[in-house]
């Protein structure tokens, strides 16, 4: 062999490459053993040669190296390379049996087992004529490999027009793995008279074009255009074919519009046998100082409820710079969701979470702040889609809402904050479907204005923590109309005191022979509110909050300003942890907490009875996570007086490796629901023992990339109700890798009402790294089963050096 660089006044001849290859070794030790007697040795330093980009100086300027059993030049004209003949520059390598270089020219002649390697391209075939400065020349009867793209694809020639485009004439492209032999026929593969490849904007444009799938013919068209990667681009996206209960079978036609980097489009015409048509198009932008989307869909006329239908929601957010030093700027938010009519929310189940709603929320804000002060006004209205059989009284709306803060910590460890809030409340009950006298009479349109304003003073140690905190409330309502006592304002000013504490021990154990730290925390919350009767204030915005071991440690068992309930008690409990000593990761957790009443709460919500002196219900919770693959996490209640078991919550979760996963959860709430709840992605595989966990191991070190080719997967989630004996919400189906295509076969069933339910199959044919083809249930497993994860995700480009010659 003979190795050298290329010198523009070198005097070239024949070589003894033997001799070459030892003289170039023994030099090589020369230096090394120098060195080291020196006591320097040899260090490696950054070069700019091993970057991931190379330059376009690099490329010329850089040196020509060739190779080969034997080499004939003739000085500033050509050479001749003979036998495993090689040609290299920065960024590309040529080898072939006979390779002629014009030197002159700058033109490489090379037959015989040609390789072609260049910037994540390879190319092999008999024969190559290239312009090694400018890339032009042409490839017969090549094979290719795009490493960016995955792509595998022969052609009777290419055309390299320049280093980052090339013409293919007769192309086939896929991304299935190359098989050895000349009758390599792959899976799936595109084929197209001319395919124009630009490397620089990542894009393939084709003409002539058939997509064929097991032999199968599955589209044709004379243009298509694509994304190389997974970088966007402006085309039409695959049609998409579903079938279900409502719409009938469904053909949906995407075209997607890359607007700028920071805006895009797509815009969707529907097909349904059934309804009609539909356009559903969906904007995106992100600006410096405001980002937001946009979201319309529109039917002229659906034959299923003779009658024009729509859907907008749109979401904003962002700032506003008002040009005044003393002002500043101001944050912006709008979210709006309106549909045409009450029935949208079912006949248009999957058209988002926003719309699929009874309750559809718009609000328009703003915002502003400047130190510890802060204030924004809204403005919120509420869209409350009602049916006969199940009506439902809408929510208050918000016209307007102003709200302004102050807090500040002082020197001496002091919290204070000062809250104050004007709020108009309105809202119409005669829209709610066979409205009794009793529902328009609890109207309480009206205004409310409140203060409250609080102090406290935290002292926190390593051992424990005290904080004592005092509060002031003052509410004022005025009412437009005044009630049966004649009265249509009101006022409330209560105070309330409270005061929490804590303790922490520690002690190092050890666990099943793991060195653990395990923690002893027991906490005391005290609270004082005295007693005002407030049966005939309006209910805007209060509720009772979710009873567990974080809102037992409150002033007040209800969200919101209308009930504040006279309180008078003291909350006990304990939590212990165990933590892993080493990284410090929470392993174990145990708690639980009680409430002791002193005196009988009088301040309840309409439709509750006074609650009685004593115990409240006792909370127990528990969370394991003792490894990476198991989490178990549980809360109980138990009832005070029966000592039965009101409300529980179990749900674990075994995650031994990518792409296993299994949920499953128990719910109780006594008297209302008992429902279990299972959802998983398993290989099937396992069932009969196919999994080569070696392999698989292997496979799955390229993320996003599933266990490996030739697998079943089993996904789903179903929710079954113990208390009705049914399904309620279901989702099972199959998935199958080949390795350059997936598979999955979904069924979904989605419950509208007590006594109506959507039912919908989808099937998706996936291309690795082409578009689907088929609905996709992709986003309906990721919502349901926890842990969900694609077998093709967004995957990072290879590096250069990957297949590097």
């Amino acid at each position: 062999m003979s190795t050298f660089p290329v010198l523009p006044s070198l005097p070239l001849a024949p070589v003894a490459t033997p001799a070459l290859r030892g003289v170039v070794i023994a030099v090589l030790w020369a230096i090394s053993s120098l060195a080291q007697a020196q006591g320097t040795g040899l260090t490696l330093r950054s070069s700019p040669v091993l970057e991931e980009k190379i330059s376009e100086r690099q490329r010329s300027e850089g040196a020509i190296f060739v190779d080969g059993e034997q080499i004939t030049a003739r000085p500033d004209m050509d050479l001749v390379i003979d036998g495993q003949a090689t040609v290299r520059r920065p960024g590309l390598a040529i080898k072939a049996d006979h390779i002629t270089y014009d030197q002159s020219r700058d033109i490489v002649n090379a037959t015989g087992h040609v390789r072609l390697s260049r910037d994540g391209s390879l190319f092999e075939g008999p024969r190559l004529q290239l312009q090694v400065d400018s890339f032009q020349g042409t490839f017969e009867k090549p094979t290719f490999e795009l490493y960016r793209s995955g792509g595998y694809g022969d052609a009777a020639q290419v055309e390299f027009i320049d280093d980052k485009r090339q013409i293919i004439h007769q192309a086939r492209y896929t991304t299935c793995r190359r098989t050895p032999g000349p009758e390599w026929l792959p899976e799936w593969f595109v084929k197209a008279a001319h395919m124009t490849m630009d490397t620089e904007e990542s894009t393939v444009q084709a003409e002539d074009v058939q997509l064929r799938f097991k032999g199968v013919p599955l589209m044709s068209a004379s243009s298509v255009s694509f994304a190389m990667t997974d970088e966007r681009k402006s085309g039409l996206l695959p049609s998409l074919i579903g079938v279900d209960s409502v719409s009938g079978l469904s053909m949906s036609v995407p075209y997607y519009l890359d607007i700028a980097p920071n805006r895009d489009a797509t815009i969707t015409t529907n097909l349904m046998s059934k309804r009609g048509v539909s356009l559903d198009s969906e904007f995106r932008y992100m600006e410096q100082d405001y980002k937001g989307q946009a979201r319309l869909i529109a039917m002229p006329n659906d034959s299923l409820r003779q009658q024009s239908r729509w859907g907008l929601t749109t979401q904003h957010s962002g700032s506003l710079d008002t040009g005044l030093d003393a002002v500043g700027r101001v944050g912006i938010g709008l979210t709006l969701n309106r549909v045409s009519d009450d029935n949208f929310w079912r006949d248009f189940p999957r058209s988002g979470l926003a719309l699929t709603q009874r309750l559809l929320p718009s609000t328009g804000a703003l915002s502003w702040g400047r130190g510890n002060f802060s204030m924004t006004a809204q403005v919120q209205r509420w869209q409350t889609l009602q049916i006969d059989t199940a009506a439902i009284t809408p929510p208050y709306d918000r016209a307007p809402q102003i709200t302004m803060r102050y807090g500040q910590w002082n020197a001496e460890g002091l919290d204070w904050s000062v809250v104050g809030d004007t709020t108009r409340f309105e809202a119409d009950y005669t829209r709610i479907p066979n409205v009794s006298a009793s529902t328009l009479t609890s109207l309480r349109n009206g205004e409310r204005s409140y203060v409250q304003a609080q102090v406290s003073r935290p002292w926190v140690r390593p051992w424990g923590f005290v904080t004592p905190k005092l509060q002031l409330h003052a509410t004022r309502y005025q009412l437009d109309n005044a009630l049966s006592t004649g009265e249509s304002a009101f006022n409330r000013v209560l105070p309330t005191f409270s005061l929490d504490s804590g303790l922490v021990f520690e002690r190092e154990t050890k666990w099943f022979g793991k060195d653990i730290l395990q923690t002893l925390e027991p906490r005391a919350f005290y609270a004082r509110t005295p007693y005002r009767d407030q049966s005939l204030l309006p209910l805007y915005d209060s509720g009772a909050a979710d009873f567990n071991l974080s809102t037992i440690y409150s002033e007040n068992p209800y969200v919101g300003q209308d009930r504040l309930v006279d309180n008078n008690s003291l909350t006990l409990g304990v939590t212990t942890r165990l933590f892993n000593a080493t990284s410090g990761a929470e392993m174990l957790k145990l708690g639980m907490a009680q409430r002791i009443r002193f005196a009988s709460q009088e301040v309840v919500l309409p439709g509750q009875s006074t609650i009685s002196t004593g115990l409240s219900d006792m909370l127990l919770g528990a969370g394991v996570r003792w490894d990476e693959r198991w989490t178990i996490d549980s809360a109980v209640q138990i009832n005070a007086q029966t000592n039965a078991v009101s409300r529980t919550t179990l749900q674990s979760r075994y995650n031994p490796s990518p792409y296993r996963v299994f949920n499953v959860a128990y719910r109780l709430n006594q008297g209302v629901s008992e429902q279990v709840d299972m959802g998983w992605q398993w290989p099937i595989n396992d069932l009969w023992g196919g999994g080569d966990r070696e392999a698989e191991s292997a496979w799955s070190r390229t993320r996003g990339q599933g266990l490996g080719p030739d697998r079943w997967y089993s996904v789903g989630r179903m929710n079954f109700s113990l208390t009705e004996k049914r399904l309620v919400d279901t989702i099972i189906g199959f998935e199958y890798d080949a390795g350059c295509w997936l598979g999955r076969v979904v069924l979904q069933r989605l419950q509208s009402t007590v006594s109506t339910a959507s039912t919908q199959l989808m099937f998706q044919l996936e291309f690795s790294g082409l578009a689907r083809v088929g609905a996709s249930p992709l986003q309906s497993l990721r919502n349901n089963i926890t842990n969900y994860q694609f077998l093709r995700d967004h995957t990072e480009q290879p590096s250069r050096f990957q297949s590097y010659e």
